[in-house]
């Protein structure tokens, strides 16, 4: 098992990181369709790319917490091959000052061959979460 954990500070209240949030690119279309429809536990098909690949994932939203958290699995084929747990969270620590953390937990037997793709997942939740900050701040100052 392996995991990738990153955080930002976000200088606007929790409502606000949320509705950034829900329009930015760091949600594929159809989980953010799934979660305004609060289609929670439904699976879906999700197209992805990693490393220039294109591939389907299988994905199950597992939780839509409006202003919390966010949270789905997915995996590649079939379970137990390689599997994901992405999660947002939103914890609104001051009044106006926001940690959005976002993680990702990876299994399965395929694991030990997609750890290139785990240091280019590090870098894209990195810059997503700087963009979801720069937007969220700026659309509210």
């Amino acid at each position: 098992m392996q995991s990738i954990h990153t955080e930002i500070w976000i200088n606007v209240p929790a409502e606000r990181v949320w509705q950034t949030l829900m329009i930015s690119q760091a949600i594929p279309p159809e989980i953010r369709t799934a979660i305004l429809e609060r289609k929670v536990g439904c699976p879906l098909k999700v197209p992805m790319s990693s490393g220039g690949r294109r591939v389907t994932l299988t994905v199950t939203l597992l939780t839509a917490d409006p202003h919390r958290e966010i949270r789905w699995k997915g995996h590649l084929w079939v379970p137990g091959l390689f599997d994901g747990e992405h999660k947002f969270e939103i914890r609104e620590e001051t009044e106006g000052k926001t940690l959005l953390i976002q993680s990702e937990m990876f299994s399965g037997l395929l694991l030990p061959l997609f750890s290139r793709t785990l240091v280019e997942t590090r870098k894209a939740f990195e810059s997503a979460n700087a963009a979801i900050k720069d937007l969220a701040e700026h659309e509210s100052g």
